[in-house]
């Protein structure tokens, strides 16, 4: 068989059409996964009641009450060629909070942020008002359902088998 270098040129353009459409389908494919991994998993490992007081321990991911975070994850499309990139995130106001820890200054209406849940020994009424609420202490979700994906080879697996779809 004699090597045709323009018909292999075209073929070597044709691959790289596949490899320009396949990045940001994979890319889109491993973002999906790491939202509903997060949503389904991670901040559904420990539920308790609306309201309940609940400590978590330093960087363990939020327990689930409302679901209101979990339902809050999105993830938005891919964007580039060959190198592709896409976005995980969660809309809900008090995940950059949770994730990156901080500190709340500001209440959205009066002096005094303010709320009730079951209560402790020290304050069996369970009210609770505070100028400002320090959270030094993260409780991430999304860095770490990222990390463990990686660790357990999942996401290159659900990589991998999107890519195959665009295999030359």
């Amino acid at each position: 068989m004699a090597v045709d270098v323009a018909g292999n040129i075209a073929y070597l353009q044709g691959v790289l059409a596949l490899v320009e459409r396949a990045a940001p389908a994979v890319a889109d494919k491993a973002a999906q996964y790491i939202a509903e991994r997060i949503a389904l998993d991670t901040l559904t490992r420990q539920r308790l009641s609306p309201g309940m007081y609940h400590r978590a321990r330093p960087g363990a991911p939020p327990a689930m009450m409302s679901g209101k975070l979990a339902d809050a994850m999105f993830t938005e499309p891919a964007s580039g060629g060959l190198r592709a990139s896409a976005l995980v995130g969660n809309s809900d106001k008090r995940a950059r909070v949770f994730e990156l820890g901080g500190c709340i200054l500001k209440p959205t209406s009066g002096s005094h942020l303010g709320w009730k849940d079951t209560g402790r020994k020290d304050n069996p009424s369970g009210i609770w008002r505070h100028r400002q609420v320090d959270m030094d202490d993260e409780h991430p979700f999304i860095e770490p359902t990222t990390d463990e994906a990686i660790d357990e080879g999942e996401l290159q697996r659900i990589m991998i088998e999107e890519f195959r779809k665009y295999d030359p």
